[in-house]
């Protein structure tokens, strides 16, 4: 008869480090199995994060398995797999859940379980629809024995770690994805961008932005930080992302102020505007609410007001930015309307669209607010 399975706490604390240490390093969950496999006397020892299918190797993390047993089982043999889509969080083997008339006649415990001598299998599974299917799997051999009741306790206890550490990664890795998609999105951008975290260092530009900030005219990079050739421009611009970073973290969307920036004689002024920065979730708690968004153009590449730069300045749609600016060139709501061909009530629904956007009540002050942006803009 087996010993109890009891780990000490320094043990069960150097298992979970190496765990959640996985969630940013996922290679590290190789040595978190290594340590339940031996622990736990198995052979094997495997967490899937997405199952291999056809022309898909998968991803999988593997302890203790032969490379040409782990290819074969990702080419041929996880199809034929049962041991799959157990009840979500407990802990079962394979001969309690398929049976051990129907699992020792089927084909896969003949032609792979018994030739690599991976007899009994111990499984956790972990779902979240939409969102990951991730196994959790330990093998042993036919001498060592099926896994006892201690066995099953241990794993048991690691369960609701195992799945806090995945719904992490699985975040981050949505939160990475989400992030590479922002970058391309940004370099895309007709505005030299940057975007400020809330201690005022620069976490992002596009390539419009490191051109400008290059020239070191005006206004440049330095450790992280802009730094201002004028004090007088320094200081509306700790003022103005001070009233930016308060107004994103309380969730006022779109308030935006206007600074022109002194630049070396004959070179004319830079436009740049001060806008909180855009958050999914609008959360003191969320990083993006603590982050400014920050556009400069030179005037002499700015003359003219675009609805592009309306809709990058304020995240307006198409017809949203055309009404704006019609707004602001003195038009009624009603010429405007009759000018783009839409009704009263659809210009009504894009101006209140507008209002919200802003976070701005009243016409005028919307066109005050184009206006000083425009402006600063060249």
């Amino acid at each position: 008869m087996m010993k109890p399975v009891r780990p000490d706490l320094q043990e069960l604390s150097d298992l979970l480090l190496l765990l959640h240490e996985g969630v940013l390093e996922p290679g590290t969950w190789r040595e978190f199995l290594g340590v339940i496999g031996r622990r736990l006397k198995a052979r094997y020892a495997t967490l899937v994060l997405r199952s291999p299918a056809i022309g898909e190797s998968g991803l999988m993390y593997t302890w203790g398995a032969h490379p040409e047993g782990t290819a074969a089982y990702r080419d041929r043999y996880f199809a034929l797999d049962p041991f799959v889509h157990l009840p979500e969080g407990r802990v079962l083997t394979l001969h309690e859940f398929v049976g051990r008339e129907r699992l020792e006649t089927s084909e896969f415990y003949r032609d792979y379980m018994q030739p690599v001598d991976s007899i009994y299998n111990l499984g956790i599974d972990l779902r979240e629809p939409g969102r990951y299917y991730v196994k959790f799997r330990l093998c042993r051999s036919a001498q060592t024995g099926e896994f006892g009741i201690a066995a099953r306790r241990y794993c048991e206890l690691l369960v609701p770690h195992l799945r806090a550490a995945i719904r992490t990664h699985v975040e981050l890795d949505l939160v990475r994805t989400e992030r590479g998609i922002y970058a391309d999105a940004m370099a895309d951008l007709t505005l030299a961008t940057i975007i400020l975290d809330e201690n005022a260092h620069v976490v992002h530009t596009n390539a419009l932005a490191q051109e400008i900030l290059g020239q070191q005219d005006g206004i440049t990079l330095t450790d992280a930080s802009l730094v201002f050739a004028n004090p007088d421009d320094a200081q509306r611009y700790r003022a103005a992302f001070i009233r930016a970073l308060e107004a994103g973290r309380t969730g006022h969307p779109g308030i935006v102020e206007a600074i022109r920036l002194q630049r070396s004689p004959g070179k004319g002024r830079l436009g740049m505007i001060i806008r909180p920065g855009w958050s999914r979730v609008r959360e003191p708690a969320s990083p993006m609410a603590g982050s400014v968004a920050v556009f400069l153009s030179a005037e002499s590449t700015a003359r003219d007001a675009s609805t592009a730069s309306v809709r990058q300045l304020f995240g307006f749609t198409e017809k949203e930015a055309q009404l704006a600016l019609a707004l602001a060139n003195g038009q009624t709501l009603q010429e405007a309307a009759t000018a783009f061909g839409i009704s009263l009530n659809t210009a009504r629904a894009h101006l209140r669209a507008i209002f919200s956007k802003t976070g701005i009540d009243r016409q005028t002050k919307l066109v005050r607010a184009i206006l000083r942006s425009v402006a600063a803009l060249g």
